[in-house]
């Protein structure tokens, strides 16, 4: 049981010493997202000409006042008490940078998601699309881990994502230990890993399968940043499974 504790000490250690929001800060165009912060605030106060000078020409058609005027419906005229970056994507192509950025805005009496898509060429930037729903609940309650209110999915997927790994590291154990006629060592890097990944949105309880892929102890959960969902992901022991179909026939030939 030793190296079982110590992989799980280690991991506890990587988990509390990563700072996920500097992590997720990172990977924000910190320009850009300024920009795109004082344009929503222009909603705020119903600036539609300021707004209008700001879009992309694709966007500008005879009914875009009233779209904008839909879009600033949304937003309370007093000030938000705390807007975060909660979506950072950027594509880059040889003619120009397209940015989509993504805000939590929080308001004393409701909370919104306001959706931001930015090109950037010859330094010049124009906002090509600008979407706002309202939030029940901040992204951080709402994505937060939790089994209140979970269906039978999500505990199985809770409880492979425990018992893979571990099923995973015996076998690890007991294949360091056992006689193999030749190549341990591939039976082990074999045994290490999952095949095929089925993935769980924690929150929202969509299940996608990766046919062409493997993982490292058959199980891992992510996250994309601070407010989102929960991705667990677990995979087939298929090295453990083959090694405990093949051990005892090993025991029975190293024992002969």
């Amino acid at each position: 049981m030793r190296p079982l504790r110590f992989i799980f000490f280690s991991v506890f250690l990587l988990l509390i010493g990563c700072d996920q929001q500097a992590w997720f800060d990172k990977f924000v165009p910190k320009e850009e997202a300024e920009f795109s912060k004082r344009f929503l605030a222009l909603f705020g106060s119903r600036d539609f000409s300021a707004i209008e000078q700001q879009l992309d020409p694709s966007l500008k058609e005879p009914e875009i006042r009233s779209k904008l005027q839909q879009v600033a419906d949304q937003f309370p005229p007093s000030p938000p008490v705390e807007v975060q970056v909660v979506g950072a994507h950027t594509f880059n192509s040889s003619r120009r940078a397209q940015y989509n950025l993504t805000f939590q805005y929080a308001y004393p009496e409701k909370w919104l998601l306001a959706n931001v898509v930015l090109n950037k060429q010859d330094g010049r930037i124009t906002v090509a699309g600008v979407h706002v729903n309202p939030l029940k609940d901040s992204l951080q309650n709402i994505n937060r881990f939790t089994f209140a209110g979970k269906g039978v999915v999500n505990f199985v997927f809770f409880a492979f994502a425990i018992a893979i790994p571990i099923f995973i590291l015996v076998a690890l154990v007991l294949c360091v230990r056992t006689p193999i006629p030749r190549r341990k060592w591939l039976w082990i890097v074999f045994i290490l890993f999952g095949f095929v990944q089925f993935s769980l949105n924690w929150t929202g309880g969509s299940v996608n399968i990766t046919t062409l892929s493997f993982l490292l102890l058959g199980a891992g959960f992510t996250q994309a940043g601070p407010a989102a969902p929960y991705v667990f992901t677990v995979a087939i022991p298929l090295g453990a499974i083959l090694f405990f179909v093949k051990r005892r026939r090993w025991r029975a030939q190293n024992v002969g």
